[in-house]
């Protein structure tokens, strides 16, 4: 089961409903592979789905941060919900990661620049 698709230089991350060591893991597994390309640059994770998040999630996005910030890129995060908005708050990861209305936002402020 794929999690995430790649554009480009972009992966776009499809989190679950609940984000938790279990699927942080698999999704830390599932794509891998993919970030080890030099070329990945920007990562976008969408909330859409999601309701809860633990420490595990948040490990995710700045495992994922690491990855794609000595190369220049950035993180986006799209379509949280008011509670994983504070979560993402009090944890930093807005201090890390950029809240963009959609996909094609964040792209685009990426891309058309």
């Amino acid at each position: 089961m794929n999690n995430y698709e790649k554009i480009g230089d972009t992966v776009l991350i499809e989190l679950p409903e609940e984000v938790d060591d279990y699927r942080a893991s698999i999704l830390v597994n599932e794509t891998e592979e993919v970030f080890q390309d030099g070329r990945i640059r920007y990562v976008i994770f969408d909330f859409r789905h999601t309701s809860v998040m633990d420490s595990s999630g948040i490990g995710l996005i700045t495992r994922r941060f690491r990855n794609v910030y000595d190369r220049g890129g950035k993180v986006f995060v799209i379509h949280a919900n008011d509670r994983m908005q504070r979560i993402l708050k009090m944890s930093g990861i807005f201090k890390i990661a950029e809240q963009t209305e959609d996909f094609e936002t964040a792209y685009k402020q990426v891309h058309m620049s």
